[in-house]
C-alpha cells in the first residue's frame, strides 16, 4: 500500500488556507494533518504531527521565514515549502537560507501546487515557472559557469528564454509542452544551484544575462 504524503497547511488568510486544502486534496495520496495561520502554529503543528512536507505563508504573524528556520532545527523536520504573493529576491533568498526546498507564489494552479508537492517530498526543488522564468532573466552574473552542466535542450531554453520569450513561445518554438519548459527551467535552477559555489541562495540573488565576461547569453 502506498504511503500518502502528509500535510500541513499554514496561513494566515482563511479563504486562502482553505483554497489550498482544497487544490490539494485532489490528489488521493496527499493527507492535510494540520492547519494553522501563524509562526507559532506551524511550529507547534510541525512538532505534534511529525509532517513529511509543511507549506508556510512567509507573511505571516510571527514571519514565515523565522518559522521555516525554527522548523528545520526539530529532531525530524518536514519538507518546507514557502508560500507567498511576492516574488521578491530578499524573500526567495531568506527562504532558501531557512532551509525550503520550494518556492510558490500564490494563485498558482492546482496542478502546480501538487506538482511542488510531490518533487519536493522526492527529495527534489521546486520553483513556480513565473519565478523562475524572472530569475533566469535578470541581468546578473553568475561566478560559476553551469553551462558544463546543462544539457543541449536546456541550454537552448536558457538562451531563448534570456531573450525575453516566454515560456509559452519557447515551447512552441522547440515543440515541447509548455510543462516540460516548466520542468527543464525547474531542472536548470538546481544545477545552477549544485555548481554555483557561494551556495544556494545565490539562485535569489544573482540569476545571470551573462556567464563569463565571454561568454554572452543575448
Amino acid at each position: 500500500m502506498i504511503e500518502k504524503t502528509r500535510i500541513v497547511v499554514v496561513d494566515d488568510h482563511a479563504l486562502l488556507r482553505a483554497g489550498l486544502v482544497r487544490a490539494l486534496a485532489l490528489d488521493p495520496l496527499i493527507e492535510i494533518v494540520g492547519e494553522g495561520g501563524s509562526a507559532m502554529e506551524a511550529i507547534e503543528l510541525a512538532r505534534i504531527h511529525e509532517p513529511d512536507l509543511i507549506l508556510l505563508d512567509i507573511s505571516m504573524p510571527g514571519n514565515g521565514i523565522e518559522a521555516a528556520r525554527a522548523i528545520r532545527e526539530l529532531p525530524s523536520p518536514p519538507r518546507v515549502v514557502m508560500l507567498t504573493v511576492s516574488g521578491d529576491d530578499d524573500d526567495v533568498m531568506g527562504a532558501v537560507r531557512a532551509g525550503a526546498a520550494g518556492y510558490i507564489l500564490k494563485g498558482a494552479s492546482a496542478q502546480d501546487i501538487i506538482m511542488a508537492v510531490t518533487s519536493v517530498k522526492a527529495g527534489g526543488s521546486f520553483i513556480s515557472p513565473e519565478l523562475a522564468l524572472r530569475l533566469l532573466s535578470s541581468n546578473a552574473q553568475v561566478q560559476a559557469d553551469p553551462l558544463s552542466r546543462l544539457s543541449e535542450i536546456e541550454k537552448s531554453i536558457l538562451r531563448l528564454i534570456s531573450d525575453g520569450l516566454t515560456i509559452r513561445k519557447v515551447s512552441e518554438q522547440l515543440e515541447l509542452a509548455d510543462k516540460a519548459v516548466e520542468a527543464h527551467v525547474t531542472n536548470i535552477l538546481k544545477k545552477i544551484n549544485a555548481t554555483n559555489p557561494v551556495g544556494p541562495e545565490a539562485i535569489a540573488t544573482q540569476a545571470w544575462s551573462e556567464l563569463e565576461s565571454s561568454v554572452k547569453l543575448h
